[in-house]
């Protein structure tokens, strides 16, 4: 069994300018998939495009919104809705407040992902080394 307290997540903490991630559960764990905490911090915008990645997320605190930039749409955010990139779209996530997020990522990141200028995590082998950029 995996038991980790917030305290634990923040030691992977990665701090931007316009978000802090904290990663719960990375691929070293075993577990098929990676488990973070996001907070996206007041008055931002974040551009994203998770071309290797699938992602699931839900909203727990705070309030914003997710554009789909490859499908298209717009939806708000609030405590208790979820939204899964599922076919890898290009979206924008923004809060003007402040916004908590749990999400969850497949395949796993290693521990190391940071956004390129695209807003892609590469993938990464379990040594640490880029599988595609």
């Amino acid at each position: 069994m995996i038991v980790r307290s917030h305290e634990d997540a923040r030691k992977t903490e990665v701090d931007e300018d316009k978000f802090i991630s904290r990663r719960y559960t990375l691929r070293a764990d075993g577990m098929g998939h990676s488990f973070h905490e996001t907070y996206i911090k007041p008055g931002q915008s974040l551009h994203m495009w998770y071309k290797h990645h699938k992602e699931t997320v839900i909203c727990v605190e705070g309030k914003g919104q997710i554009e789909d930039l490859t499908e298209g749409g717009k939806w708000d955010l609030e405590p208790g809705t979820l939204y899964a990139l599922d076919k890898h779209q290009k979206h924008i996530l923004s809060s003007e407040n402040g916004m908590r997020v749990l999400c969850c990522f497949s395949p796993s990141l290693v521990g190391p992902e940071d956004h390129d200028e695209e807003g892609s995590y590469p993938l990464y082998d379990d040594d640490g080394s880029v599988i595609k950029r």
